[in-house]
């Protein structure tokens, strides 16, 4: 997907880098009846899909740009489907997905138009009072954080933009950005939890809890 940035990096990535974000599967499992059609966008290597068809989901899709990743993650969870894809456009119809889980992949989008036309994305292909949960990085406070963000942000156009020394360009973001970006959703309640990032560092992440 052109929102999503170092393909390459990514494909090269795959079966070594790992998204740790939890998944609170005792809330969603309250939220959603389990035919739920369920799309994990960014699914990656099918961590999260797993679960969501050991818990009983029966509907559950895995979408990522990189066909590394979904060549793991089908071999992984031959119970979900998953779509490789690099359109703007997700292979879904209007109104057509229950929930919707975005964890880890906002991350990897450093540009703000690019995020809001995912997000328009999720609004057409959710059904009304359809579920988003997001999880991903607000702006961190610790010393390494606080240089590379300094150290970036002219490149790169923005406060919390970095590039890793293995090449990808990763984001984090303001608290207040998720309230702009999520504009048109009902945010329902936001959480904070600590995590660690792809590489194995400590970071504290916000999961927040929205409807169409």
């Amino acid at each position: 997907m052109e929102a999503q940035n170092n393909p390459e990096f990514w494909n090269l990535a795959a079966g070594k880098k790992h998204s740790t974000h939890p998944l609170d599967l005792e809330r969603l499992t309250r939220a959603l009846p389990r035919d739920s059609v369920i799309l994990d966008f960014g699914c990656g290597e099918g961590r999260l899909c797993r679960e969501l068809v050991d818990r009983g989901f029966m509907n559950v899709l895995g979408i990522d740009f990189s066909p590394a990743m979904i060549r793991i993650a089908r071999e992984q969870v031959p119970e979900a489907g998953f779509i490789a894809t690099d359109s703007e456009r997700l292979p879904c119809g209007d109104e057509s997905i229950d929930a919707i889980l975005l964890f880890a992949v906002l991350t990897c989008i450093a540009d703000d138009a690019a995020q809001k036309k995912l997000l328009a994305e999720f609004r057409r292909v959710l059904r009304p009072g359809g579920l988003l949960l997001v999880s991903d990085y607000p702006l961190q406070t610790d010393p390494r954080n606080l240089t590379r963000y300094e150290e970036f942000k002219v490149e790169l156009g923005g406060y919390g933009r970095f590039r890793l020394p293995d090449g990808a360009t990763l984001r984090h973001h303001p608290r207040e950005w998720f309230g702009e970006l999520l504009e048109g959703f009902s945010v329902e309640e936001s959480v904070e939890l600590d995590a660690k990032t792809m590489n194995g560092n400590p970071a504290r992440i916000l999961q927040l809890w929205a409807r169409r």
